[in-house]
């Protein structure tokens, strides 16, 4: 049974399917009825990543939740620019009917949820960003603090981390960033490992932290003019912690921002009951 099989057998209301968008054969869950809910994922996560939070926000929208481009179980690809990923996530979004949406990133993801706003801000009536300033305007204070970003975007990393997936990710992602332990079972960390050790996947995965960088100049040319719909930041209080409404204030003047208590960087996992309340009172239905 695969982690998205078994994830449905959970929740009993969530759909597994797969489209075609952008050139790409793109991995959802979909679940519940209503105006669009977009929840995108970052690194090293997929779908799964909002297994906790998913049926709960079917009480007002549907809601959709893609595995990016060489993620999860959606396809490999040749490129990984943030444009592109954006790309594959409105097209999935027109192929199933919508175009007015709500969209959720967290980490990688706000990347992609951010691109889409600036691209199609009319079709967006809100963003949340979870745990992530963008690209060109702060993120890059990250990098002295945190070693993955340069390493990770390197040509060596894939060579030193490949037979030590298990070790990397159990230590890195799934230890340093994680404050409340206990939200992680086991069970979901060898889900994500199980991925990360198909082929192709250490390499597309690491091939975002390159497309980081181009990101600067993506965004330094589509955020103007500020954005007028409405824009809520989250961060852990044992992460981040604020970095993430830092940085979107500068292109969101009417930013809401908001900080997780007792959590590190995953807050839709360490922190999955607030989240769902601050996302439904957030979101707009209409």
């Amino acid at each position: 049974m695969s982690s998205a099989e078994n994830w449905a057998s959970a929740t009993n209301v969530i759909e597994e399917h797969r489209a075609e968008a952008n050139g790409q054969t793109i991995h959802y869950l979909r679940a519940g009825v209503g105006p669009a809910l977009v929840l995108v994922h970052g690194y090293p996560e997929s779908s799964l990543t909002w297994y906790r939070i998913m049926s709960e926000l079917t009480v007002k929208f549907t809601v959709i939740a893609p595995d990016t481009r060489g993620t999860g179980q959606s396809s490999l690809a040749d490129g990984f620019s943030i444009e592109d990923m954006a790309d594959d996530i409105y097209e999935l979004v027109k192929s199933l009917g919508f175009k007015d949406v709500r969209l959720v990133g967290h980490d990688f993801g706000v990347q992609i949820v951010s691109a889409y706003a600036a691209k199609h801000r009319d079709d967006v009536s809100a963003l949340v960003v979870i745990e992530s300033p963008l690209s060109g305007f702060g993120l890059e204070e990250l990098f002295a603090s945190f070693w993955h970003f340069g390493f990770l975007a390197s040509p060596f990393a894939e060579l030193l981390i490949t037979g030590k997936e298990k070790e990397f990710f159990s230590e890195f992602a799934f230890g340093d960033f994680v404050f409340r332990k206990e939200a992680f079972p086991q069970a979901d960390i060898d889900r994500y490992i199980a991925d990360q050790t198909r082929p192709g996947r250490l390499k597309a995965g690491f091939a975002y932290y390159r497309a980081l960088i181009a990101g600067r100049d993506f965004f330094s040319k589509t955020v103007a003019p500020p954005w007028t719909f409405p824009v809520l930041a989250i961060d852990g209080d044992h992460s981040v912690n604020g970095l993430t409404a830092k940085s979107f204030e500068q292109v969101a003047p009417k930013l809401r921002s908001v900080i997780a208590a007792d959590c590190g960087h995953f807050v839709q996992e360490e922190q999955p009951d607030f989240l769902v309340k601050t996302l439904l009172d957030f979101l707009p239905t209409e």
